[in-house]
């Protein structure tokens, strides 16, 4: 299981992470069912209360406004 560290880490180099991740914010946010589809995919454990702290890192990272 990945942890949203090394999942952040991947993203850094992986063109095909960084593809899926633009078109998941492409519309400018973040659902839950994308969320989740994302995490489940990825094999990363997180907690549907995380979500909004997830939304918030994207936006200082610059994936969403």
């Amino acid at each position: 299981m990945a942890t949203v560290d090394e999942l952040v880490k991947q993203y850094e180099t992986d063109k095909a992470l960084q593809k899926e991740v633009a078109d998941i914010v492409a519309d400018g946010k973040i659902t839950l069912m994308e969320f989740m589809h994302f995490a489940k995919k990825h094999n990363v454990k997180v907690s549907l209360d995380e979500l909004p702290k997830y939304t918030e890192q994207a936006r200082k990272l610059g994936f969403i406004k």
